[in-house]
């Protein structure tokens, strides 16, 4: 019997390599790769996508994008640590983050980051990437706090 993440195994990355690895550019690449088959995933099952992203510097550690849908529109920003793929990505929603409590300080990168992990990490491994992290974890915070910001009359 196939479970929901052996359906998604197009959203993984085969590569194992942080950002100070010599791999790293062919992970950047199995990354971009999988992101483009989500999307396709979406647009295919959906109609649509909710979200565009892609890298804003030259190691492909910050990613810029917007996440789009419910009828509205977020900037979105992404940063791949270090540690990465060891540990899931850092994500900020700015304009989200005021109507939640799930938030937290990120002492390495100084930035306040949207804190996503709903549940347990368990599914999380160094094969998972970007795409699985955007299905897994930042489409239901995304739209938890849209549905709560509805409930309490804030949109």
């Amino acid at each position: 019997m196939r479970t929901e993440d052996d359906l998604f195994y197009f959203l993984q990355c085969a590569t194992v390599a942080s950002p100070r690895d010599d791999d790293w550019l062919f992970r950047v690449k199995e990354e971009k790769y999988a992101l483009e088959k989500f999307s396709e995933y979406l647009r295919f099952l959906e109609g649509n996508e909710w979200f565009t992203l892609g890298p804003i510097d030259e190691r492909a550690t910050r990613w810029k994008g917007v996440v789009n849908g419910w009828g509205y529109e977020f900037d979105m920003e992404m940063v791949l640590k270090d540690a990465y793929p060891t540990t899931p990505p850092a994500v900020r929603i700015p304009e989200l983050m005021k109507y939640t409590d799930r938030k937290l300080d990120d002492s390495v990168l100084g930035l306040r980051i949207c804190d996503m992990h709903m549940e347990q990490n368990f599914w999380w491994d160094e094969h998972s990437g970007i795409a699985l992290y955007l299905k897994r974890e930042v489409s239901y915070w995304v739209q938890s706090v849209i549905e709560s910001m509805k409930e309490k009359g804030w949109i």
